[in-house]
């Protein structure tokens, strides 16, 4: 019987210690534990409320600059577009020019060689 009251009593025993929960103030307990008062407590809250709310603002500001940057780059890209046209045409404009001087060039020779040719008929004919 005394057996029995024993084994009852640890049971009990180990029951009653194995329900109460571990807490951080425990003896059983690997990690540290700190004591602050409300006042610290309220300032450590009122920084995270800041940090929180900064960090809302900067992601806000991040997105802008995002949008911004991608409204830049499409405008860059329609700059060098234009820019790619225009230097087309300039060649282009170019190319009509050369063959616009080279005419010229041709009719001025033709007009020397014919004046020259009449300059020696002329002298010729006297």
């Amino acid at each position: 019987m005394m057996k029995h009251c024993a084994a009852a009593f640890c049971l009990f025993f180990l029951l009653f210690f194995w329900a109460l929960p571990v807490d951080a103030a425990s003896p059983f307990s690997s990690e540290k534990t700190y004591r602050i008062t409300e006042t610290e407590l309220s300032r450590l809250e009122s920084d995270l409320d800041r940090a929180l709310e900064e960090k809302g603002k900067q992601k806000e500001q991040s997105e802008r600059l995002r949008k911004q940057l991608r409204t830049l780059e499409n405008q860059s890209e329609e700059r060098k577009k234009a820019l790619e046209t225009v230097r087309k045409s300039f060649e282009e404009y170019a190319r009509e020019e050369q063959k616009k001087q080279k005419r010229l060039r041709r009719e001025r020779n033709a007009a020397i060689g014919l004046a020259g040719l009449l300059a020696v008929a002329l002298a010729a004919g006297k």
